[in-house]
């Protein structure tokens, strides 16, 4: 399996590192790890300095030249330090969504870190982590700095029978033929839906058709997924939980809405997120 890992080599893409390498070893893949920093010229000091004092202060244009490889130079022994001995590096420039969005198509699975000021805020290199979720071709792996998860044993495969459960559970299985265990979950959001007289066999039913006998057990509970998927994924020994995405082509949508969304920026447990596009 071919990963890419983007980092900002904070503490959080750390953690993001050792469970991408965790997976890079159970599938005997490959690992990339990325920076992205933007223009020297924007981030030197935080001001511009414009092209025709350049041209008249020859000296100021070495400094800048100087400072320039200074930094890149800093920024690459950086990048071998976080990925030697055992993964490829990159170093670009530029804005880290749209390089990131550029280059991840050549990839099977994305790790990445997203932290921020509180645990409901979707900061990551400015906002990478939430925004590239929603674009993204290939399942992504978010991983939040509450997390303790340093491997990959189980997974919560989480479903709501929508069109795009369908994408989680095969990636889910896919990790499974390297030795991952999986759980099939159901969470019931709408107490009418509880009440229906066989409302229940007919969940069982639907996870048993999802399973083809691939998965340890199923989970049905009822309440919010949001509150619910991470205390279940603790509870069943998952270190991970995968839900799978809506991508439609002119707009974007998520699995559970807003409550995908909120999963997303809140869980202490790493969300895989696979995207299914659909018309």
């Amino acid at each position: 399996m071919r990963i890419l890992h983007p980092t900002d080599f904070s503490q959080t893409a750390g953690k993001a590192l050792a469970i991408a390498r965790d997976i890079r070893d159970s599938t005997g893949g490959s690992l990339h790890v990325m920076h992205t920093q933007s223009r020297f010229e924007e981030g030197l000091a935080g001001a511009r300095v414009r092209p025709h004092i350049d041209s008249i202060n020859p000296q100021l244009d070495a400094r800048k030249e100087e400072q320039r490889s200074d930094e890149a130079r800093r920024l690459r022994e950086m990048l071998q330090h976080v990925a030697s001995p055992d993964s490829t590096s990159e170093l670009r420039w530029g804005d880290p969504f749209k390089e990131l969005l550029d280059m991840h198509g050549d990839y099977d699975l994305v790790v990445m870190g997203a932290h921020g000021n509180n645990r409901f805020d979707n900061y990551f290199l400015g906002g990478v982590a939430g925004r590239f979720v929603r674009r993204a071709k290939i399942p992504v792996i978010t991983v939040r700095e509450e997390t303790v998860v340093t491997n990959i044993k189980r997974v919560l495969v989480a479903t709501d029978f929508e069109s795009s459960a369908p994408a989680a559970v095969a990636f889910a299985k896919r990790l499974r033929a390297f030795g991952t265990k999986l759980v099939l979950c159901h969470i019931i959001d709408d107490p009418r839906l509880a009440a229906e007289r066989g409302y229940i066999n007919t969940v069982t039913d639907s996870l048993n058709l999802l399973d083809d006998g691939e998965f340890e057990r199923h989970v049905i509970k009822e309440g919010s997924p949001v509150d619910l998927l991470p205390q279940v994924a603790q509870d069943v020994g998952a270190q991970l939980i995968a839900i799978g995405v809506r991508h439609h082509r002119a707009t974007t949508g998520l699995l559970f809405g807003s409550r995908a969304d909120a999963l997303i920026r809140s869980s202490p447990v790493p969300v895989l997120s696979v995207p299914a596009l659909t018309d």
